[in-house]
């Protein structure tokens, strides 16, 4: 599917902020609101929007991050969906691919209490049968990059977890706020406020508590950039010892590269993880020769090709 210029101006706005009204981006856009809600309904009906999402920086809510990457022992259509249906059943799981490389399947989990890291083990055992190999990491830091899908538009960085900030402790009703708003970003007040049985007033208050706080990040759309022509793939890397200067540069070369939208750096195997959105593999490559000759602390980049996305 190829974009005309008010989906990409609607696209745009709606991933620098998903809770934007479509009155507003009328008047950014120069459209009128009835013909921004036709463009956000057409994208979502032919499956370039999946989601309006909400991103949490979840190292405020006391999470700790773990990356699997596993090299599986078979891997075929039915291997793949038996791995699938065990996924589903895991709450602590909350992100997985299947893809080509190094790696067969990648996951990341989030745990917080005792049941979490129980809920891990209990997934990983059950797929023990399928796994030849598996790497287990702890995430440091990690921060997604807003898509632009207008030319010169300056990106936006999400902090998605600093394993440096504080936990900031949650009452009940701010927990289910951050629940019914990762279903859907674009959710009213006045529905928020029912489901959780407060006043519109305090609703509206409890969202702004928690962006200003740092829990919430922002919101954003989960766009299938696959429907759109683009290839996701993964750069996994191990670098040496760096200056904070050369790292700094390293980090703002990422946030500002077309085709980067998500940067993680971890201990483990790899000390980086780049997530990366191109039109051709040809472009991806390209890009990872360019991090490469700039920066020259990288000792190793492993590359995967995406095959199957999930987000749950």
């Amino acid at each position: 599917m190829k974009l005309n210029q008010s989906e990409r101006k609607v696209l745009s706005l709606l991933e620098q902020d998903g809770r934007l009204p479509a009155t507003r981006i009328a008047k950014k856009t120069r459209l009128s609101t009835e013909g921004v809600i036709k463009v956000i309904k057409r994208l979502s009906d032919r499956g370039v929007i999946q989601k309006f999402n909400t991103k949490i920086n979840y190292s405020r809510m006391g999470y700790r991050l773990y990356p699997v990457h596993i090299k599986l022992a078979k891997r075929n259509e039915e291997v793949i969906g038996k791995i699938t249906e065990v996924i589903k059943k895991h709450f602590s799981c909350t992100w997985h691919i299947f893809c080509e490389g190094e790696y067969d399947l990648l996951l990341s989990f989030k745990i917080l209490e005792e049941k979490d890291k129980e809920d891990m083990e209990e997934m990983l055992g059950e797929l023990s049968e399928y796994i030849l190999e598996k790497d287990i990491s702890v995430v440091l830091y990690a921060l997604e990059i807003n898509k632009s899908f207008l030319p010169k538009k300056e990106p936006t960085v999400l902090m998605i977890f600093d394993f440096k900030a504080e936990r900031i402790h949650l009452k009940t009703e701010e927990f289910k706020m951050i629940s019914l708003l990762k279903k859907n970003s674009r959710e009213t007040i006045l529905n928020l406020a029912k489901q959780l049985k407060v006043t519109p007033r305090v609703a509206m208050n409890n969202i702004k508590k928690l962006q200003k706080s740092g829990v919430i990040s922002g919101f954003k759309t989960k766009v299938n950039m696959a429907a759109l022509g683009y290839q996701p793939c993964t750069a996994l890397m191990t670098i040496n010892k760096c200056s904070k200067k050369e790292y700094d540069l390293f980090i703002s070369y990422c946030k500002q590269t077309k085709g980067i939208h998500y940067f993680l750096r971890q201990l483990g195997k790899y000390d980086v993880v780049l997530t990366f959105d191109v039109e051709s593999i040809r472009d991806f490559y390209e890009l990872i020769d360019n991090l490469r000759d700039r920066f020259p602390f990288i000792r190793k980049i492993t590359t995967l090709v995406e095959k199957k996305p999930h987000i749950f």
